[in-house]
């Protein structure tokens, strides 16, 4: 399974991997009812909203239940009609209103793959947890970081696809999108490293319609002042961008040649190893201090578990959108 944050942190619940977001998808926006279904063979949707009472009335006859707590007792009921089955499900917990459904075509309702979703709602449900207000900080921090590792993971599939049709342009932008992400990461550590501190610095990580951009020659003065990169990497750095900039900007209006971006995108990618083991040096360290995102009982160098490679191919998925290059999921 996998975790879906609410937008403000208000509350998690964990979806099968095999289910997509479907909110931005649709073009509905991040608002109530959140709404998921299966990502192949479609046979109902799953939804769940969420309100305070000052946005809705609360049913005063049903149970008041504890936040930061799973295995919500629920209300249950039937709403059947028009074509199509619901099942619906109620919890009031500390001021809020939970409405979850599960709704399919009534042609559907002896369907043994119905009967397995329905499962599977039920399931998710049990993990459903209203965030206290003082932890929803917290709660955004994971949500922006597992996005953030997604991204960077989905980026391989683009870079693969660029080697495959020899596209150097294509290549230059990726690799330097890649290297911009392990010295973001990076910084992020190692903050934590020396801050003694589990929390996330999201500012590095995440960059909204209107935050304040951090942009890349920035971060690489930062890794290169907290010796996460030596001068001789800052230096190739600075070099790069330029070329880099040469060949989106003025590739037609000037004498560059065509061969040179192939020597480019070499170069590129031998700093962007060099620059990945820096950045496996800094993660160690957490491991070996106890201290950050890798502070605990997983050692980075291990094989991760099928189920940790479903999860992060499932938000790959929700990452590209595009079913050609979906990696398939194991369930």
């Amino acid at each position: 399974m996998k975790y879906f944050t609410e937008p403000n942190g208000i509350f998690v619940i964990k979806i099968p991997v095999e289910w997509q977001y479907k909110n931005n998808i649709a073009g509905i926006g991040e608002v109530s009812p959140f709404s998921f279904e299966l990502y192949e063979n479609i046979c109902g949707a799953f939804q769940i909203s969420c309100y305070s009472e000052s946005e809705k009335a609360i049913n005063t006859n049903i149970k008041v239940q504890k936040s930061n707590t799973q295995n919500l007792e629920f209300a249950e009921r039937r709403m059947d009609g028009g074509g199509f089955n619901m099942h619906l499900w109620y919890a009031i917990v500390d001021g809020h209103s939970f409405m979850a459904k599960y709704i399919y075509s009534t042609s559907k309702q002896n369907s043994k793959k119905v009967k397995v979703e329905l499962e599977k709602a039920k399931k998710a449900l049990s993990t459903l947890e209203l965030v206290s207000i003082e932890n929803r900080e917290l709660a955004l921090e994971f949500d922006k970081y597992e996005k953030f590792m997604a991204s960077l993971c989905a980026s391989f599939d683009l870079k693969n696809k660029a080697l495959e049709s020899k596209s150097p342009i294509e290549l230059l932008v990726i690799i330097a999108n890649q290297i911009d992400a392990y010295l973001r990461i990076a910084i992020v550590l190692k903050k934590q490293l020396t801050e003694k501190t589990d929390r996330i610095d999201t500012k590095l990580l995440y960059q909204g319609e209107s935050d304040v951009p951090i942009m890349e020659r920035k971060i690489y003065k930062q890794a290169l002042e907290l010796k996460i990169i030596t001068q001789n990497v800052f230096e190739k750095l600075e070099f790069l961008y330029g070329q880099r900039n040469k060949v989106i900007h003025r590739y037609i209006i000037s004498e560059f040649k065509t061969r040179n971006l192939f020597e480019i995108v070499y170069e590129y990618e031998v700093v962007c190893e060099k620059v990945r083991l820096s950045l496996k040096k800094i993660e160690d360290l957490q491991f070996a201090k106890k201290i950050g995102l890798h502070g605990g009982d997983r050692n980075p160098n291990d094989d991760p578990k099928e189920e940790h490679v479903n999860m992060l191919y499932s938000q790959i998925n929700d990452k590209h959108l595009i079913k050609k290059i979906y990696r398939k999921i194991k369930y």
